[in-house]
């Protein structure tokens, strides 16, 4: 914290601003890109289901269209959705050039936040090496240096090209609600914790969503180039099995770009049997229609399981 503060003293010193130079590049490509971090599952995005809670999966005919593709869709908007707003600040801080400049320092800002009035908002970043450390920093207006406060909190470690590695963000929603910043896009959440690299294929992102109250929602996705994709992600109150009990889920769905999907489900608890776990797999064509089913009766099979897409490119 010294070392930082020592730095922004001395840029201060000196005429900081002007264009974007080539070493405030390597600043900003540390900083993740919707392209790095977004699910692409093919679809129109911004399916409007029933939500997660008190779902229903009924049994299908054969061509109608895929329930569980519904229910991934739903989660992959609910992936992108908890990072529109990080990403959102991320891309307004590429367009201009930092305020601050030192060595192994940037800083974008202060600036007044205009949809939080009587706050104000920094973006700081520090390098060592091939290792950056960023922060979205709030403080009341007219504080000074000690008062500014953290929203967010990432790092990341350059392995072999520009955006390639490994990198973290937490954004910590507990303590932007205690503070009195107007947040929406993470309203009903305490805190959202990713990780992703970026340097090895397929490429890889996982969060973990920790809510006010109820069940912690946990997802991790993959993606080749050409459009294949993976998504794991954890569900419960959904009703799979007949009975009137719901269950908890874990769905681990595989995509390619044009020759549609599948999903295996893993239920649990509600109306499963003790101990046990009851397994559901789906598949769908590129319109989205089921080809196959597996699992809704016992181990009955509907279909051809031929009609699946070749996902084995994602692993087993």
């Amino acid at each position: 914290m010294m070392r930082t503060r020592l730095l922004f003293l001395g840029c201060l010193a000196t005429a900081c601003g002007g264009s974007i130079s080539n070493d405030d590049l390597q600043f900003l490509n540390a900083l993740p890109t919707r392209e790095d971090l977004s699910a692409k599952l093919p679809g129109a995005a911004g399916f409007q289901g029933k939500g997660s809670s008190s779902q229903r999966v009924d049994s299908l005919a054969l061509g109608e269209h895929s329930q569980l593709y519904d229910i991934t869709r739903q989660a992959a908007d609910r992936f992108n959705g908890g990072l529109d707003g990080v990403l959102s600040v991320l891309e307004e801080t590429r367009m201009s050039p930092p305020t601050t400049r030192a060595p192994e320092l940037r800083i974008w800002g202060p600036k007044q936040d205009p949809r939080n009035p009587g706050h104000e908002m920094r973006f700081l970043m520090t390098r060592e090496a091939e290792h950056f450390d960023y922060q979205i920093q709030f403080r009341p207006m007219g504080s000074d240096e000690e008062a500014w406060w953290s929203a967010l909190v990432g790092s990341f470690q350059s392995e072999g090209g520009p955006r390639k590695g490994r990198g973290t963000l937490s954004i910590l929603m507990a303590e932007v609600k205690e503070r009195g910043i107007h947040a929406p896009w993470m309203s009903d959440q305490k805190r959202l914790d990713i990780d992703y690299q970026t340097s090895a294929l397929p490429s890889s992102v996982r969060m973990h969503f920790i809510p006010v109250s109820g069940f912690a929602l946990d997802y991790a996705y993959h993606e080749l180039p050409g459009g294949s994709g993976e998504m794991r992600f954890s569900l419960e109150e959904i009703d799979l099995i007949p009975g009137e009990r719901m269950e908890t889920v874990v769905v681990l769905s595989r995509w390619t770009r044009d020759q549609g999907g599948m999903a295996i489900v893993e239920a649990t608890g509600g109306d499963v049997p003790t101990g046990s776990t009851a397994t559901l797999v789906e598949c769908w064509d590129a319109g989205f229609a089921t080809t196959y089913e597996k699992g809704r009766r016992g181990t009955d099979e509907e279909g051809d399981a031929s009609s699946c897409p070749d996902v084995s490119a994602l692993g087993e």
